[in-house]
């Protein structure tokens, strides 16, 4: 399969974390300053709907051919009780394309790749399938620098168009998409608290530093991090063996956009024990994009590659569940 065009929609401005609110170490922790924020008036949807038509142009397929869009997101999607992918699919002018809500943090643009990878081998008559992602962080019920510990959040639209080698042009060919998942671990995130009956009601902001604090205290980090390696290395190892190549091909590697900390303290030297070489790491200036991290990945990383070349997409979320890509860039 083949990814026939990608886009990245961040809104114009750029903004700090209020005076104050921020130390030094907090900042060399994050390893940003700024990050993209949208303003009062666009949506997460909208902000979706604004990439996906960017690639649909870029692709030149027409719209109502499209049998499904899978549309990802991680925060508040501007209504309580509504289907945003249903939004998405008439504003991007699928008329019968079949919408689907993916909700998996981080990793729900992964998610909804997956979901649009298996949909065009369970469906042949379908020749295309939209993926989108549409968050935006705002308060109060949302701080993008002090929600998490392990990552500052942007906001962002992405939407990629997968279809099948051969038929049209081609932006990247997906050689590989792999997951693992340790669902024992969804309570990093959650903690001793009780369950809630509505909507923030632990209070807003939400903050899951109390509950990261309670799961490194009681020593669930170090051991989930000693467990998770592995099992990471494993999976790397998967992506490279259904892609048919080995470490020695890849020329870039993309991380999630998380923490400085969590990338060069973690991931980086996690993935380097495997593949080794000298790959290009992919740096980027936006933090967290929440489900757009892979898709917007998509789009770097084939800026970093040469025709011919191969490139690795890591993406994680809390709970756990990791996926490794591999893409290749086509030949002229």
């Amino acid at each position: 399969m083949s990814i026939k065009a990608a886009t990245l929609w961040l809104p114009p401005g750029k903004e700090g974390p209020a005076e104050g609110e921020l130390t030094s170490a907090d900042f060399e922790r994050i390893g940003l300053s700024e990050l993209y924020v949208a303003s009062d008036d666009i949506a997460p949807p909208q902000m979706a709907v604004l990439a996906a038509r960017s690639t649909l142009e870029k692709s030149g397929v027409e719209p109502d051919s499209i049998g499904c869009l899978v549309h990802s997101f991680s925060y508040h999607q501007g209504f309580d009780m509504w289907s945003p992918a249903h939004y998405v699919a008439h504003e991007s002018g699928l008329t019968d394309g079949l919408p689907i809500n993916v909700q998996h943090m981080c990793n729900g643009g992964a998610l909804a790749l997956q979901i649009a990878a298996k949909w065009l081998v369970a469906t042949p008559d379908m020749s295309s399938v939209l993926v989108t992602s549409g968050d935006r962080y705002r308060g109060p019920g949302f701080d993008r620098w002090s929600t998490d510990d392990d990552a500052a959040y942007s906001d962002s639209g992405t939407a990629v168009l997968l279809g099948r080698t051969g038929e049209g042009d081609d932006f990247l060919h997906l050689r590989a998409l792999e997951m693992l998942t340790d669902s024992q671990w969804e309570v990093q995130l959650r903690g001793s608290a009780e369950f809630s009956s509505v909507p923030l009601g632990h209070g807003a902001p939400i903050d899951l530093r109390p509950a990261n604090k309670e799961f490194r205290e009681r020593g669930e980090a170090a051991r989930m991090v000693k467990l998770a390696v592995p099992k990471l290395h494993d999976l790397v190892r998967r992506a490279l063996r259904t892609a048919g190549i080995g470490p020695e091909d890849l020329s870039s590697i993309a991380m999630p956009r998380l923490s400085r900390t969590m990338r060069e303290g973690m991931f980086k030297p996690a993935i380097s024990e495997v593949v080794g070489g000298d790959p290009r790491y992919i740096e980027n200036d936006t933090g967290c994009l929440g489900a757009g991290d892979l898709l917007a990945n998509l789009v770097d990383i084939e800026d970093s590659l040469n025709p011919g070349e191969y490139g690795m997409l890591i993406q994680g979320t809390g709970g756990y569940t990791f996926t490794c890509a591999v893409v290749q860039a086509p030949e002229k």
